[in-house]
């Protein structure tokens, strides 16, 4: 595909003084602002529109280009001043400030020379993405979670040594992506197995998309573990879980709920089915995913609230 961008190179720009141990927990992959109904669709379908277009490469001197687009179908965060944000940065506890965003798959696209490079597309509110064009500050801090974000979603290093494009407000084409309108559950290792179907004969299910014998799945179930976090103490802090999905090609193709104390997966095609009880109550608001494309892993993260209810 050709780039339909021109040539120009309107700033640069470096690393802001984010510290590192708070970037994930200030990013949001997906839509996590959009608190919905039970009956509204689990996952939008977005069509982004160009913003400006951001330059930089891998460790491995790859060149990436990182097209920061905007939808009105994106929430807003909160807004707050540069003088708070700075605040929260410097507290012990800046994660009560999120940036709902969504990070697309990459594409292969041309640069200025004829040679490929990987292209990736975010999405912020359209009303975020005026405030950030008046707002140096909150821009450096996008800036840096993108780039923190997209890291940690693909497993790669990206220079922080960027160059804001002046005549190119997007490189390649424009994709729509289909964005969830409720959090991302993490998912945390667990290796727990129960006869569920015993289980949900006494208890009522939190999850109503798999409740009706109809929804369920013959497919065979991952291999999966589950891990505490801290492995010490009565309660943990979080569970862990890996499942292995060999076979799958992209995230976009994993169902993922998450109820107080089960989770259900499906994979289209219909690969794999898992449906296990947890050992504790888990704040599913809170619960966040991560599918790494090159092993195949989903990971679950599961803040935990309590123990579960025999």
């Amino acid at each position: 595909m050709a780039s339909l961008l021109l040539d120009g190179v309107d700033q640069d720009w470096q690393e802001s003084s984010v510290p590192d141990s708070v970037l994930q927990s200030l990013l949001l992959q997906e839509d996590e602002g959009a608190k919905q109904a039970g009956d509204e669709p689990v996952a939008k379908v977005v069509i982004p529109e160009a913003g400006f277009c951001l330059k930089t490469k891998t460790d491995k001197e790859e060149k990436v280009f990182i097209n920061i687009c905007q939808s009105d179908q994106i929430p807003a965060p909160k807004h707050i001043t540069d003088e708070q944000l700075r605040a929260l940065l410097d507290s012990g506890d800046p994660t009560q400030y999120r940036v709902p965003l969504s990070l697309g798959e990459p594409h292969t696209e041309k640069d200025n020379a004829g040679n490929d490079c990987q292209a990736y597309d975010v999405i912020i509110s359209s009303s975020f993405y005026r405030t950030i064009q008046q707002r140096p500050v909150m821009k450096d801090f996008l800036l840096t979670v993108v780039l923190e974000g997209l890291e940690d979603k693909y497993s790669m290093l990206l220079s922080r040594e960027c160059k804001i494009m002046k005549n190119r407000k997007f490189l390649g084409a424009l994709p729509e992506q289909t964005v969830r309108q409720k959090p991302k559950p993490f998912i945390i290792e667990m290796d727990r197995q129960e006869n569920k179907e015993e289980k949900k004969a006494s208890k009522r299910s939190l999850i109503s998309q798999v409740e009706e014998k109809e929804h369920r799945s013959s497919a065979p179930q991952p291999h999966y573990t589950i891990l505490r976090e801290p492995v010490e103490g009565e309660l943990p802090e979080f569970l862990v879980l890996e499942a292995q999905l060999p076979g799958m090609a992209s995230s976009k193709n994993l169902l993922l709920e998450v109820g107080e104390d089960r989770i259900v997966l499906k994979t289209r095609p219909d690969l794999f089915f898992l449906d296990i009880d947890l050992p504790y109550l888990v704040d599913s608001d809170e619960t966040g995913a991560q599918f790494n494309r090159q092993s195949k892993v989903l990971t679950i993260t599961l803040p935990v609230t309590g123990k579960a209810p025999v």
